[in-house]
């Protein structure tokens, strides 16, 4: 009987070792690649349906949200640097003090969207529709925004240097004590534009 005891406890004691063996090396350490992160309900992945959410302060640095459906999101201050915004909506969401530097946001919905004090460095951001849209003391430094619309946006006090308006559509846009310096225009729709230059043109 002892002896039958020793072999079986030998073999526990093999089989678990190999077990130990077979585990991969980032056991224990957060698998972000297939990690499902919720906050406040909203599951964060492409496509994700949350209109409404509260994001605030959401760490969603790299994330792929692609199409996500974020109408009338609160994401002040959310860290978005490098994160995927391609064909989302974002209509009338609160992007307040929110850094979205080097995120791309290609054809995405940002009309009535407020940038209140939010980071755009170097963001690619083509193509997508800032209609009624709020740039107070924003930093778009770099940033391009090659065929925008942006018709009746508000710029007040932002950091414009070096970006790129490239066939842009600023149609009853307004400009107020804006930072231009390298800022392009080139090929832009100025019309009924308050505070543009003819220079711009």
């Amino acid at each position: 009987m002892k002896t039958v005891l020793r072999y079986l406890l030998s073999l526990a004691i093999g089989v678990h070792a190999l077990g130990a063996l077979a585990q991969p090396d980032h056991v224990g350490q957060p698998d972000h690649e297939n990690e499902t992160l919720v906050i406040n309900g909203c599951p964060i992945w492409p496509y994700t349906r949350c209109p409404g959410a509260d994001l605030r302060h959401a760490n969603l640095v790299g994330r792929n949200l692609v199409g996500a459906d974020f109408r009338g999101a609160d994401l002040s201050r959310a860290d978005l640097r490098g994160a995927n915004l391609a064909v989302a909506n974002l209509t009338g969401a609160n992007l307040t003090g929110a850094r979205l530097t080097k995120a791309t946001a290609a054809n995405t919905d940002f009309k009535n969207a407020k940038f209140i004090g939010t980071d755009l460095d170097s963001a690619r951001l083509m193509r997508s529709d800032f209609s009624g849209a709020e740039f107070i003391g924003a930093n778009l430094e770099m940033a391009r925004f090659n065929h925008a619309w942006f018709v009746g946006a508000r710029f007040v006090a932002s950091n414009f240097q070096e970006t790129k308006f490239v066939a842009t559509n600023m149609k009853s846009a307004s400009f107020d004590g804006n930072y231009t310096l390298y800022t392009v225009f080139t090929e832009s729709n100025l019309d009924d534009c308050k505070g543009c230059k003819e220079s711009w043109k």
